[in-house]
Formats: structure tokens, C-alpha cells, sequence
């Protein structure tokens, strides 16, 4: 059913609403404060990582580490520190309390959001909590949707309490929301760990988003008139309105519910008290009160889990979508061993497409131990359990990044917009399942663009299985994401590809992503984009290479060919195609290498070789910058003495002969200073060519050949070389 698009002034009522949400709606206060829960950023110092699971045995929990080379940092409560300090392991306290430094941290973003307006949801404001909503503030949202969108969005209902009595609310957007029609359910949920409030926050954002484009924009208007959207903004109400107690500008970090233990702890981890795998091992949950990760006496032990299980049941949902902070990862199931799913193709090509805009990381591919087990978490449950309900393709997403979980409050738009794309595609999600077309390859063909003469060439391939009629744009991106240029790909079949002619003129760096339109439904999909430059480029500009007894000892100097731009964060990997060069040390770093100049990496490549290697070495380079390969460089190089200093060509260059004249044989030297395909040949006096020497693709470098001329007679010849546009010819006098 199509509906009248309700006039933009109902807008205005509503900043009159968000404004005084406290007055109207009377945010409920306690008579006394509740005790504060503190909890400290430490920094525990590791032999290795054999530590991470010590640790764990001796219940020290961990989540999400980022492992340095002899230290982590991690998250602890006075409990875990006192369990810390009997384990031996040396730390160091970096944050005392991290919600009291919050709050310093954020003192001014707090005022500065006060004259921010909202962005692309203009019903969504900020709300009291520091920026955030409180529980009640959600409410309050949830019902005045429901006054400006009667026809879109339903009551607020409920679908059980917490442990504490509190509602736990639901609500649908459709386009006839009060039926149930036989459409693809979507479920989206946040706020299960209720230090994570982000969650709750783009959630509202994006309902507002939906409810105010509905028939406005095609794509919207067609999934809220083609799905059936659920939405549960805040699943742990009791442990939410605790930290809106004990901080209410912000930066509590109460994670559980409040459930009692009964031996003076409190609180059970929601996402790890679901049925599926539930307690399987003490490392993906715990069995003690004390953690934060403690799993609860049972599956589903707490009404709110058994709220959203039996809300679970009651529906037929495809898609789920559970917000949590802080890494900006999407992880599909399985958690509790970190394995893919048989369903892993469906889950991947998902995830890929909902971080096409954002760069969110598909958390499958985190290894250990930045990436670790958990069970009894809601995901697998939601994908796991087929017995009592159907299986739901369901995603984690870890929003913003990884240095708190409560975002600066400047921050809490800018989230929900980098979000916005990611929670339409799985919106999307039914339809790419049964067979949506979408984009599942793309590549180019440099990644280094010089901007006088090359052209990027861009080749994809259209996943169609149903021959849906599509269109596919390339858009090429310049700082911040702006739109610089845009062509519209040929199609031929399922692939799609097109030439793009570059006309920057400045050196810098940029992206490429691909949109593809659908004509028959108004989907709009974004596949992941791909990165090149035109600063640079980055060459090898010599070596300096000392023989050990066992290995030789390689340093590269680097030149950045550029004539204004500062590379930096340059990463380079050396190799070699050779079968007696048997291993080659890790990568090594330049910070940064400013136009024109020339340096070295921290640190040299340690190269082991066999005991019959020649000391005549292929490397080859490859040079990234923050994280992305742009240049790579080949050369060809003897190294055969002690502290050799190899410096590689600049220029082209053919050098006379030697000996000269000669009988019958004599060497020509050459060198190049790029990668090129040489050609060298012999003529005589009369110009006729008498032999070729040499055609084949040659890396940069300096080259000797041997020419035999027993088959010639005396006099006087001629050879030449070509390479690339540079050719030039030398004479020479063969003897008999």
C-alpha cells in the first residue's frame, strides 16, 4: 500500500520534542545513586603468545587484542586487576578510570554538539546522555515515529521485561505495518552490552531515515514496501539505565545486565547466555560471576535473552543485525570456533557488500589473537538453532573504532551515516540470497597512474542469475570521498568494463568503486573500492648488500620520483623468483620518503641462501603505502663481494665493447633504468642486419651479453639497442 508522504513541517514539531524529551516525558531518577562501577585501561607485558591462554586460564579475560610485540592492552574492573596482580605477569595502568576520562576527553565535543544539526535523518537529535539517548529518551523516539508515521511504523509493543521489570520494546516499519503480509522479515537490535550505546543510536537514525524517504527515495519506498523491518533499539534496559546512573553525561561502562549472583557480584553477559554452544569452552565465556563475560547459571537464564528467543520463534526473519562498539568489523557466524559456516559463500559476498562505503573488516578473516572465540552468543544461536525456529543469516556489527566503546559525541552522527549503507544492504538481503544481481569482481590495471599518459582500465563481473537489467558506473573519488569523476562501464554478458582517462593533475591519492543500479527493482550496490595513485612513483635507487658467512644482508634505498608529494607509511616486501635463495626476512618500514629524495627503510632484508647460489641475485619489491600495494620494482644484480654498494642505473646507457676490436668473441654492456622489453642487433657496413642478440623483457639493471663472430668476416659492424622510446648505436671491429 502506498501511502501520502507526510509534509516535511511535522519536522519541525519534532525538534520541539527532541529539545525537551526530559519535560515532556519524565525521565524516571533514583532517590540514591547507585555504586560506581570503575574500570581501568591496563597494559599487560607478554613473553609470547602462549601468554593469551595462561591468562585465560587463570581467568583474566580478553576481548579484542591487538597484541604488540611483548604487550596487549585490555579493559579491567578492580576484580580483574586483583587477579592480574596474583598472576605474576607484569602491567602497566594507562587509563585509572576510563569513564572519568571520558568525560574530560569529551567536555568540549559535549558543547560543540549543541550547535550541530542533524545529517541525512533530519527527525534525529542528540539526546541528554552526553549526546546519547537515555533509555527513556528511545522511548520517547519510538513514539513520536509513531505519531508523525502512523502508516509506516507500528506501536511501540512489548516483547518481555529484564531481570529488573523493565519493558523490553518492539516495533515494525512496513508499509502496512499492522498486518503481517508475506513479506521477508528483517530483525535489527543493539544495546544487548550496555556500555554500547552507538548501537541504539544508529538504529533510531536509521528508522528516521526510512520513515522520512518513504516515497521520496525509490530504493527506500521499495523495501519498506516489500519487507517487514523489526527493530529492537535496546535489549538490556537495566544495564543501560545503570550507566546513565552513575554517569549520566556519558562513559559508563556497565556491559552486563543487573541480575543479582546472589554472592555479591552482579550481572550476566546476555551475548553469552543463548542456548547455541552455551558454555562449550571457559575461554569463549566464563563460568565465574566476577567476569564480564560470565555466561549465567544456564541457556537462556535471563528473561531478556528469553524475550528476544521467544520474539525469535515468533517470526520468520532472514536477516539479523546485532550493533555492538568498538572495531569496525562485521562477523558472521560461527564464533565459538571462528570457523566459516557451510553457508560462508552467502555470509562473505554480504559482508563485502556492506563494507563497500564504510571499510568495515569481515571479522571471519580476523585471526588469533586479535580475534578470539565466544559462546553462547547470538549470533550462532540466530544462525545455529533450526529445531524450534529458521535459520537467520545473522551479522555482529562492531561499530566505529576500537579506542571506546562509547564514541565522542561529535562522533555519533558521522557513525550512523557510515552505518547507513550497510544496514540497507542487509535490508537487501532476502533478494541477494534468492538472487539479486550484484557486483562479485572488479580489478584495474595499475595502481601507479602517471597523469599525462596512462589510462585505468577497470573489468568487473555482475553476479545475474535472474538476467535483472543493471547499469554500472565507475566513480572515481578524491579526498574525502568527493566524487571527482564518473563513466558508466560497457556491458558484455555478465562482465562489465570501461577505460577511464586520467586527467588529475596533482599528485595524490584516490579510489575507484564501481555502483551498480538495478533498473527492474531500485537497488543501488556499491561494490569495494580500490585504490591508486599518482604520487610517486616510488623506484629502487640502489643497494647495499654485505656478505655474512651464511646469508647476504640486503638494504634497498628508495626514491620518491614525485615532484610534491610526501609518501608515507611505506611498507616493503622483498622476494626473489631464484631456487637457491631459500628464505628472505620479513617486511621493513619507511615513514615517510618526501618528493625527490632518497632513503632507506628502518632495519635490512636478511636473505639465506644454498651453498651452490652464484651470489647473482632477481629481487623483486613490493612497495605499499598505509596498507596498499602501488609500485613494484624488479632488478637483476651480482653481489658477490663484502659491503657492496650496488648502485642501479638512472639513465639508459650502451657501452663500447670490450676488447675492441676482438677475435672472435667480445662483450656488450647495457643498462636500463626501468623494466622494458630490449632489443639489441648486429648489422654490418651496409646496414643489413646480421644476427640478433637479444629480445626479451628485462627488469631494471646493468646487463652484459656475449657476441660470437667466427661466423662473420673481418671489418667493421654495427650494433644497436632498443628499449622502451631509447635506442642508440656504437661501432666495433671484428679480427680473423
Amino acid at each position: 500500500m502506498k501511502i501520502e508522504i507526510i509534509p516535511k513541517v511535522c519536522f519541525s514539531l519534532f525538534v520541539f520534542f527532541t529539545i525537551n524529551t526530559n519535560a515532556i516525558f519524565g525521565q524516571t531518577k533514583p532517590d540514591t545513586k547507585p555504586e560506581y562501577y570503575k574500570v581501568s585501561e591496563v597494559r599487560i607485558f607478554i613473553n609470547d603468545i602462549s601468554d593469551l591462554q595462561r591468562l585465560r586460564e587463570q581467568g583474566i579475560a580478553q576481548d579484542k587484542i591487538k597484541l604488540s610485540e611483548n604487550y596487549f592492552d585490555v579493559i579491567m574492573d578492580s576484580v580483574q586487576i586483583s587477579i592480574l596482580k596474583k598472576s605474576g605477569y607484569p602491567y602497566e595502568i594507562l587509563i585509572d578510570d576510563i569513564t572519568k576520562d571520558y568525560l574530560e576527553r569529551t567536555k568540549d565535543s559535549r558543547e560543540k554538539i549543541k550547535l550541530r544539526k542533524p545529517g541525512k535523518a533530519s527527525g534525529f537529535g542528540y539526546g541528554s546522555m552526553g549526546g546519547f539517548y537515555t533509555f527513556d529518551e528511545v522511548i520517547a523516539q519510538l513514539d513520536t515515529m509513531h505519531l508523525l508515521y502512523p502508516n509506516l511504523i507500528t506501536e511501540k509493543d512489548s516483547i518481555g521485561a529484564s531481570v529488573e521489570g523493565r519493558t523490553i520494546w518492539a516495533v515494525k516499519i512496513s508499509d502496512n505495518p499492522n498486518l503481517n503480509e508475506d513479506e521477508p522479515e528483517i530483525f535489527y537490535n543493539g544495546l544487548i552490552h550496555s556500555s554500547e550505546p552507538e548501537g541504539g543510536m544508529i538504529i533510531t537514525y536509521y528508522m528516521y531515515y526510512l520513515l522520512e524517504n518513504y516515497g521520496v527515495d525509490l530504493e527506500v519506498t521499495y523495501l519498506v514496501d516489500n519487507r517487514e523491518l523489526y527493530f529492537v533499539p535496546v535489549i538490556n534496559p537495566d544495564g543501560y539505565i545503570y550507566n546513565e546512573q552513575i554517569s549520566p553525561d556519558g562513559g559508563g561502562m556497565w556491559r552486563k545486565n543487573r541480575r543479582n549472583n546472589g554472592d555479591g557480584t552482579f550481572g550476566i553477559d546476555l551475548n553469552r547466555n543463548y542456548g547455541y554452544m552455551w558454555g562449550c569452552d571457559d575461554i569463549g565465556s566464563s563460568p565465574k560471576p566476577v567476569d564480564f563475560n560470565y555466561r549465567g547459571t544456564g541457556p537462556f537464564s535471563e528473561p531478556e535473552t528469553q524475550a528476544i528467543r521467544e520474539f525469535c520463534i515468533n517470526h520468520n526473519f532472514i536477516i539479523s543485525c546485532d550493533f555492538h562498539a568498538a572495531w569496525e568489523v562485521i562477523f558472521p557466524p560461527w564464533g565459538h570456533n571462528l570457523e566459516q559456516t557451510p553457508d560462508s559463500i552467502i555470509f562473505n559476498n554480504l559482508i563485502s557488500m556492506a563494507t563497500s562505503l564504510n571499510g568495515y573488516r569481515n571479522g571471519i578473516y580476523i585471526p588469533s589473537p586479535e580475534n578470539s572465540p565466544v559462546n553462547g552468543y547470538s549470533s550462532d544461536w540466530f544462525y545455529g538453532e533450526t529445531s524450534e525456529k529458521n535459520k537467520i543469516f545473522s551479522f555482529l556489527v562492531e561499530i566505529g573504532e576500537d579506542k571506546s566503546t562509547w564514541p565522542i559525541p561529535e562522533e555519533i552522527i558521522p557513525l550512523c551515516e557510515e552505518n547507513l549503507y550497510s544496514n540497507l544492504v542487509f535490508a537487501w538481503g532476502p533478494g541477494i540470497i534468492e538472487g539479486t544481481s550484484y557486483i562479485s569482481d572488479f580489478k584495474i590495471n595499475k595502481r601507479y597512474l602517471n597523469p599525462l599518459t596512462d589510462t585505468l582500465q577497470l573489468s568487473s563481473i555482475e553476479y545475474n542469475p535472474k538476467k535483472q537489467n543493471t547499469l554500472v558506473y565507475a566513480e572515481i573519488l578524491g579526498e574525502k570521498d568527493t566524487i571527482i569523476d564518473q563513466i558508466q562501464l560497457e556491458k558484455n554478458d555478465s562482465c562489465f568494463s570501461g577505460i577511464w582517462h586520467c586527467n588529475l593533475q596533482e599528485e595524490n591519492f584516490y579510489k575507484v568503486r564501481l555502483k551498480q543500479c538495478g533498473t527492474d527493482i531500485p537497488s543501488n550496490f556499491y561494490y569495494n573500492a580500490l585504490k591508486f595513485t599518482t604520487a610517486g612513483p616510488v623506484k629502487i635507487d640502489s643497494l647495499a648488500v654485505t656478505k655474512l658467512t651464511d646469508r647476504y644482508r640486503v638494504k634497498p634505498y628508495f626514491k620518491n620520483q614525485g615532484q610534491s608529494y610526501t609518501i608515507t607509511n611505506l611498507r616493503i616486501t622483498m622476494s626473489s623468483d631464484d631456487s637457491l635463495v631459500i628464505n628472505i626476512s620479513a617486511p621493513i618500514s619507511l615513514t615517510t620518503l618526501p618528493p625527490g629524495e632518497t632513503a632507506a627503510p628502518i632495519g635490512n632484508f636478511d636473505v639465506t641462501v644454498d651453498s651452490n647460489f652464484s651470489g647473482i641475485f632477481s629481487f623483486n619489491f613490493d612497495i605499499k603505502s598505509n596498507g596498499w600495494l602501488y609500485w613494484s620494482n624488479s632488478i637483476n644484480t651480482v653481489a658477490t663481494g663484502v659491503n657492496d654498494k650496488i648502485e642501479l642505473p638512472v639513465s639508459f646507457k650502451l657501452y663500447q665493447n670490450y676488447p675492441n676490436p676482438f677475435n672472435p668473441t667480445t662483450k656488450i654492456k647495457y643498462s636500463i633504468p626501468n623494466s622494458e622489453r630490449v632489443l639489441i642487433k648486429v648489422f654490418d657496413i651496409l646496414g643489413r642486419e646480421v644476427k640478433t642478440l637479444l629480445n626479451e623483457y628485462k627488469d631494471v639493471g646493468t646487463y652484459e651479453i656475449e657476441f660470437n663472430a667466427s661466423e662473420l668476416s673481418s671489418g667493421l659492424y654495427f650494433y644497436k639497442i632498443i628499449a622502451g622510446n631509447y635506442s642508440e648505436t656504437r661501432k666495433m671491429i671484428a679480427l680473423r
